[in-house]
């Protein structure tokens, strides 16, 4: 057998590979894929090998931001004219579904008044012409009802034979077609699959994630780990983990969200980072447009938590 065929390697290898990048970094090349969000990247740079949790509750947001990332990651790959790809894999929502909520948070026209018909003659040619624009990104995505991570990594080394694949995205992870013997182990069954499909292709994998309903007995409402749907291996097998909380989605019911600032109830979200293996956990408040789902970097004159 060639040992260099083997994982097993002696330290002078991995020695070697830890020196070339101490030589990107010291050039100012940071290791990893841009989210595309300036206040998210020292926490969340996609790394190759890495496995990341994006979760919350429904309606906060965890869709329209991983797919932001997703686009994001796919316009710079166009622009720097590498022939990389990122694939996307549905479980929620169709390809379709997922075009047009693009197209539509890009140029700031709302879906769902178009999806019911009653939008501007010139909302609609705005978004058809943004589709023009989209239809040339790099973004491959199956939307197959709950796949299994063993299809998803048949799917990528078939399509890795044809194009490099730079970033995957699974939304999400409790829709998994894995088979298990009990609700948790077939969760959990999935977190590690996803884990081992980053490493096995050395590229970054994102998971998208609920979060139970314990979060809204809080005063605060941002969730932490312990809200993740069986935590336990999520949070054994997750590089970095992202949590988000829109107070403005509590404020309009009556509801009172405690350690939020003055001036940031409406329009925002928290990013709230509750694991970072090789750096610092933290949050930040990130713009947060309801009308389109779209978030963006939130302006300096705005509180932090």
């Amino acid at each position: 057998m060639n040992i260099f065929e083997s994982n097993l390697q002696p330290m002078r290898y991995f020695a070697m590979k830890a020196k070339e990048k101490l030589v990107q970094w010291e050039k100012g090349i940071p290791e990893g894929l841009s989210t595309g969000f300036k206040s998210l990247d020292p926490y969340l740079m996609l790394e190759p090998d890495t496995y990341t949790i994006i979760a919350a509750r429904p309606s906060m947001g965890k869709t329209a931001l991983g797919m932001q990332i997703i686009r994001n990651v796919a316009q710079g790959l166009r622009d720097s004219n590498d022939n990389g790809v990122c694939a996307v894999f549905s479980a929620e929502m169709s390809g379709r579904q997922l075009a047009v909520r693009m197209a539509s948070e890009m140029c700031g026209v709302n879906s769902h008044m178009l999806r019911l018909g009653k939008g501007k003659p010139e909302d609609f040619r705005t978004v058809e012409n943004q589709l023009s624009e989209i239809e040339e990104l790099p973004i491959w995505i199956d939307d197959g009802s709950a796949p299994s991570t063993k299809i998803m990594l048949q799917r990528l080394d078939e399509l890795n034979h044809e194009m490099p694949v730079k970033c995957m995205l699974f939304d999400f992870v409790e829709l998994g077609g894995d088979e298990g013997g009990t609700e948790e182990l077939r969760i959990s069954s999935i977190h590690k699959s996803l884990k081992a499909i980053a490493k096995t292709l050395h590229i970054p994998v994102i998971g998208l994630c609920q979060v139970s309903r314990d979060v809204e007995k809080t005063t605060s409402k941002i969730p932490q780990m312990q809200h993740l749907r069986y935590s336990g291996m999520a949070e054994q097998v997750m590089d970095k983990g992202l949590t988000l909380m829109r107070p403005e989605y509590y404020t309009e019911r009556g509801e009172v969200v405690s350690d939020v600032p003055i001036g940031n109830e409406m329009g925002t979200a928290f990013a709230n980072v509750i694991k970072f293996r090789e750096g610092p956990v933290g949050g930040v408040w990130m713009a947060y447009r309801k009308e389109y789902a779209q978030f963006g970097d939130l302006q300096k004159e705005k509180m932090y938590l």
